[in-house]
């Protein structure tokens, strides 16, 4: 029980940046986007996260700002997807890559200066309260969400959206406001997640710091069908295994390259096992997600 205890307040901050992630991937493609633009909005939400943190000494405006730049750009992956008659896919991928770019330019300045004057305590706390938190915080706001996803009028909404965005117009949803209001929510929780990677688990910067996370992320919302209380368990899996994958150097002699390797694979394998499971069609992914969807407008 003791070490149980233990390895559950190590994992903590892993937890809480992959769920997050997760859990904001799911809900936002509940609406019936496709979610491709994940990994690159994550790496710059670290970086974003990084830079305000080291320049006001404040993990918290480190986590607001890495809040508030995820929401701008998931508003720009929805508006873009809903608004004009686009690929989901390449608008995505196209956000992806500019995430990528603009991290390394907002990253760079601010590792610039922690070097030249040694600033230290941006960090989110470690203590055990604090890390207990980390695991009962997450875990709410994902009860929250499935309520709201199931017993509310934008829930319902939402859902329609992503399963039939012409009928539910047709019925008077307002399709791209609650895409809008989806993607607010759905990337406002990627990147309090990838906040909470930087400041809370690994409070250093590099260049590339946090790449490929945002996949896990995504692995782990779709092994678990996008379902917030499902999602979880996988989370709870994944970080187990980031957290520990180079005990296995020692453990069973593995290579530094092979140790890196194995969440990717347990990724790849969750992925398999939802999708030859009972889970794909009790979990089903909307069925207009990342179907091109354009109202076009009327003329008199």
């Amino acid at each position: 029980m003791v070490d149980a205890a233990r390895i559950l307040l190590e994992i903590a901050p892993a937890f809480m940046a992959y769920y997050l992630a997760a859990l904001g991937h799911g809900f936002f493609e509940k609406s019936g986007v496709l979610n491709l633009a994940i990994d690159g909005v994550f790496v710059l939400c670290v970086a974003v996260s990084f830079a305000t943190a080291v320049f006001t000494v404040n993990c918290w405006i480190g986590l607001l700002s890495a809040i508030i730049v995820g929401m701008l750009f998931g508003l720009l992956l929805a508006y873009l997807t809903t608004k004009f008659p686009i690929s989901h896919g390449a608008a995505g991928l196209s956000i992806m890559f500019l995430g990528y770019g603009l991290a390394a330019i907002v990253g760079r300045p601010a590792r610039e200066y922690q070097g030249a004057t040694g600033v230290t305590g941006y960090a989110m706390p470690a203590d055990p309260v604090s890390k207990t938190l980390m695991y009962v915080i997450p875990i709410l706001v994902g009860i929250a969400l499935l309520m709201l996803l199931n017993k509310t009028k934008l829930g319902a909404a939402i859902r329609a959206a992503g399963e039939n965005p012409h009928a539910a117009a047709a019925l008077g949803v307002d399709v791209l406001k609650v895409r809008l209001i989806a993607a607010l929510i759905g990337y406002g929780l990627i990147g309090a997640g990838a906040a909470a990677y930087d400041l809370a688990w690994l409070p250093i910067w590099s260049e590339g710091h946090g790449l490929n996370q945002g996949w896990l992320a995504f692995a782990i919302s779709l092994s678990a069908g996008r379902h917030p209380l499902l999602t979880i368990v996988s989370a709870l899996i994944f970080a187990g295994l980031v957290k520990y994958q180079f005990s296995l150097l020692a453990t069973y002699g593995l290579s530094t390259d092979t140790a890196k390797m194995v969440p990717f694979i347990a990724a790849i394998l969750a992925m398999v096992i939802y999708s030859i499971t009972p889970l794909r069609r009790k979990l089903a992914p909307p069925a207009s997600l990342g179907k091109i969807y354009f109202k076009e407008e009327k003329t008199v």
